[in-house]
């Protein structure tokens, strides 16, 4: 006997999508992607706000919530503003600047409980995230594949589950994070009792750390403040305060 397949179709969207435009601002909107009730979309491909192939993108002062999958996504835009905008409770990333996009400005945001504060893709380079504030997601911030020359400065990074401030492994050092600037932020209880508030690992080379604060005030635990994986290179530290970690 033949046996018979049930397939399911569903329709999976981004709540605002740009493709191939430029000097679009959206801004004083709320998107709510209603998440218990929508399958998981990857953030390649959508999001509360999706872009792809656009320059010059503005999102000022929006909402992204409880979608399931990214707040906001841009893949292959360049010059894009996020300014003063709310992503939280998403269950993807709050911020996905990716897929080469250049100079993203990622500015006075504020990121809440995502899987993801702010997540650098894919070959994003010259960007500044400044003054945002990224709260009780499962990673604050996380920078990898061949994401260069990135400031990464006053920021918040508070109560990441996992790590605060995460370079990723990547295949070899000809994909890594290289030449990236993470100065002033204030990172504080992050990471589970064995874990790092930053975790610089895989073969990253020029990375500086500088004038950043980064606290404990929890138990000490088997805490790390700032993890050095053994396959990096030329890692600064300048002028940080690491106060209550074991080591």
């Amino acid at each position: 006997l033949r046996r018979q397949r049930q397939m399911c179709i569903r329709d999976r969207f981004p709540l605002l999508n740009c493709e191939h435009v430029e000097d679009v601002v959206i801004e004083n909107i709320a998107l709510d992607g209603n998440r218990m009730e929508n399958a998981n979309m990857n953030g390649n491909y959508g999001g509360g706000i999706f872009a792809q192939d656009c320059s010059r993108l503005t999102f000022r002062d929006v909402t992204s919530r409880n979608y399931n999958g990214d707040g906001m996504s841009w893949q292959i835009c360049h010059d894009v503003r996020v300014e003063g905008c709310h992503s939280h409770d998403n269950a993807g990333l709050g911020l996905h600047p990716g897929s080469g996009s250049q100079r993203p400005l990622i500015l006075n945001n504020r990121l809440e409980r995502n899987r993801i504060g702010i997540f650098f893709c894919w070959g994003v380079r010259h960007g500044l995230a400044e003054n945002n504030k990224c709260i009780e997601n499962v990673y604050g911030i996380s920078i990898g594949h061949r994401d260069t020359d990135n400031l990464i400065r006053q920021n918040d990074i508070e109560g990441s589950k996992t790590v605060g401030l995460l370079f990723r492994p990547e295949r070899g050092k000809a994909y890594a994070p290289h030449r990236n600037v993470i100065e002033g932020n204030r990172l504080k209880n992050n990471g589970p009792e064995n874990g790092a508030a930053v975790d610089v690992q895989g073969e990253v080379e020029s990375i500086t750390l500088k004038k950043n604060q980064i606290t404990e005030t929890r138990s000490a635990a088997k805490r790390i403040g700032v993890r050095i994986g053994a396959g990096t290179q030329d890692i600064r530290l300048v002028e940080n305060t690491i106060e209550g970690f074991s080591s």
